[in-house]
């Protein structure tokens, strides 16, 4: 396979496109920061795609400070993972990690290990689901709201504290952005109960058909009242009224409790995936 760097997001979301869709859940990721980096969103990226006998076989994105994602629903040889590692190196030598489906992802990380002595270590073994109609909210007290400017510092404190129980490195500024982005593109919402917010989601990462759901988090606190199911399940059936045809997420495969309530509301899993870090 012959890898090849794309300038122009644009243009590379033209071509891949067509072949990222059949399966688009599981390339939501890829998908979504592809189209916002060429809505003229500036992320520092480098990406591009791997061809062989004039086809597109698969796709790689990295923006700065973030592991490296693959594409999924396109097969290579272990082989090619060390042309790729060759490649990424030449663009991204201090490279943090790599996301994608576990074949490929074990494979990029080996590669990179004997090629740049770094050490690799699992992350998170992940599940991405889908839902193209919402089963059961739940019956918890209560409503959703859009967010707003008001509920800011709560929501970015909160986004930092999620990021703690997940091991993943957001800093102030990092959430900051994150946070002050989804509010003002009014795609963060709140469940408020007698006047106090109580559970958070967001909504990101366009693909032609879907959404990704994303920054859920209920506080300690709050949790075991049937919030997060309450919040998901309304925002995931508005979004599906809007007009997407499936929404989708990311959960962490070894943390029943999420996974199971995602579940109750409607999602289907649709794919495995695994994030490792480069130490």
């Amino acid at each position: 396979m012959r890898f090849i760097q794309e300038h122009d997001a644009s243009r590379l979301l033209a071509a891949v496109e067509p072949l990222l869709v059949q399966h688009e859940a599981e390339n939501n990721l890829l998908l979504g920061l592809l189209s916002r980096i060429a809505d003229g969103e500036d992320m520092e990226a480098s990406f591009g795609y791997g061809e062989k006998d004039g086809e597109i076989r698969t796709v790689f994105l990295h923006t700065k400070g973030e592991r490296l994602i693959l594409s999924h629903g396109l097969l290579w040889q272990e082989a090619d993972a060390v042309r790729l590692v060759e490649f990424v190196q030449t663009l991204t030598p201090d490279l943090p990690g790599v996301i994608g489906p576990i074949v490929q992802a074990k494979q990029f990380a080996h590669a990179w290990q004997q090629l740049s002595g770094k050490q690799s270590e699992l992350h998170m073994n992940q599940f991405i689901y889908q839902l193209n109609y919402v089963e059961n909210t739940g019956k918890a007290k209560g409503e959703i709201q859009v967010a707003r400017s008001a509920d800011f510092i709560l929501l970015r404190d909160w986004l930092i504290r999620f990021g703690k129980e997940l091991g993943e490195k957001r800093t102030e500024e990092q959430a900051d952005a994150t946070i002050g982005r989804l509010i003002s593109q009014q795609r963060m919402y709140i469940w408020k109960v007698d006047g106090q917010t109580v559970s958070m989601a967001g909504c990101s990462r366009e693909s032609r058909n879907g959404i990704v759901i994303n920054a859920v988090f209920t506080p300690q606190e709050h949790r075991q009242q049937g919030y997060a199911q309450a919040l998901v399940g309304q925002l995931s059936a508005k979004l599906l009224q809007d007009g997407k045809h499936f929404c989708c997420l990311f959960t962490d495969a070894n943390n029943d409790g999420p996974n199971k309530l995602y579940q109750r509301i409607g999602y289907k899993r649709v794919a495995e995936s695994c994030a490792i870090n480069f130490t």
